[in-house]
C-alpha cells in the first residue's frame, strides 16, 4: 500500500493498517497517531518527525 492511500484513507478515519504492506512508504511529519500497523511490513518505510502516539507497531517487519 503506498503512503498516499494509508494518508486518505487515515484522513476518511480509518485506524486500521493490520498486515499491510507498507515497504519504503514515506510518512516523514505526517499525524499516524492511534493509527495500527501490528503485522505490517515497514522494512524501509520512513516515520521522521511523525506524530505516531498511541500507534500499534506489535510485530512489525522492520529494518531494511
Amino acid at each position: 500500500m503506498k503512503a498516499q492511500e494509508v494518508l486518505r484513507r487515515y484522513a476518511a478515519g480509518e485506524r486500521n493498517f493490520r498486515n499491510a504492506n507498507l515497504r519504503g512508504a514515506n510518512f516523514k511529519g505526517q499525524d499516524l497517531s492511534g493509527a495500527d500497523f501490528s503485522g505490517a511490513d515497514i522494512r524501509g518505510a520512513n516515520f521522521t518527525d511523525a506524530n505516531l502516539q498511541k500507534a500499534d507497531f506489535s510485530d512489525v517487519q522492520a529494518g531494511w
